[in-house]
């Protein structure tokens, strides 16, 4: 279970604290404590993980009060986060996760503060591909309940996470030329591929990146049977030579290849 603090208090806090240190009195002795939460959300999923075949799972969860009895006919809010890694080559950035976030409904708790949805996708729900390239296949469920002002920030709320277990994709290419120089055109040809029985190929993306502080300097799409060709206009700063897939399909994983060309100048 989780609380979020309101902002203002939160902002007085730390004003407070910043005024001790500053005029250096001793912190107290003995303070009372922070009340308990006045709530409690739980949520828990019939699977920890999922994979091609079996990609749905039910949720439940509660809502208690801080004396442990149910909070009966709690509107509790459901949503659901597909995740991807953060592109980012110059280190760690500070959310290292995207996500593609949806509403699943808002539920009302029982008599005994129980509440449960059957059924749910952990899935993306988008027909277009994902703008993220990155799968990090685990998909985020929440429950939260707001008992008071919708405005002010202060709800409680609970987590759970299912790992997707993806199907291997594969990637084969040839390069037309091994050493380029500016201004030349890299050409790259190959096949992407993944078991029979998993969803057509065509259409998944295929992506080459040249200099490594771009995700992606050219792309392209496989055919029915999986086969593409993309090419990459060669500027002077291209040294980072990367083919790599992304399936539409979140259940299945893509794959990577380096590419042995070199960029020499004329």
């Amino acid at each position: 279970m989780n609380t979020r603090i309101p902002l203002a208090r939160l902002t007085t806090a730390v004003a407070l604290a910043m005024a001790t240190t500053a005029i250096g009195i001793p912190a107290a002795h003995g303070a009372a404590a922070e009340p308990a939460d006045p709530f409690k959300v739980t949520l828990s999923s019939s699977a920890a993980t999922t994979d091609f075949s079996h990609r749905t799972v039910d949720l439940t969860g509660t809502v208690t009060r801080a004396d442990g009895t149910p909070a009966a006919d709690a509107p509790v809010q459901l949503s659901e986060n597909v995740t991807f890694d953060t592109w980012n080559p110059w280190g760690d950035p500070i959310d290292p996760t995207e996500r593609e976030t949806r509403s699943l409904g808002t539920l009302r708790t029982d008599a005994e503060g129980r509440f449960a949805l059957r059924g749910v996708r952990a899935d993306r729900w988008e027909k277009k591909p994902s703008k993220f390239l990155a799968p990090s296949h685990e998909v985020e469920f929440r429950a939260a309940y707001d008992p008071g002002d919708p405005d002010d920030g202060h709800f409680f709320f609970a987590d759970t996470s299912v790992a997707v277990q993806p199907v291997a994709g594969t990637i084969s290419y040839k390069v037309d030329k091994t050493t380029v120089h500016p201004g030349d055109t890299l050409t790259v040809t190959g096949k992407v591929a993944w078991p029979a029985g998993h969803g057509p190929v065509k259409g998944t993306r295929v992506l080459l990146r040249t200099y490594y502080e771009t995700e992606t300097n050219a792309q392209t799409t496989a055919d029915a049977n999986g086969n593409f060709t993309v090419r990459a206009k060669i500027g002077k700063d291209d040294h980072d030579f990367v083919l790599f897939s992304a399936p539409k399909d979140y259940y299945i994983a893509g794959a990577t290849k380096e590419l042995p060309v070199k960029n020499v100048p004329r």
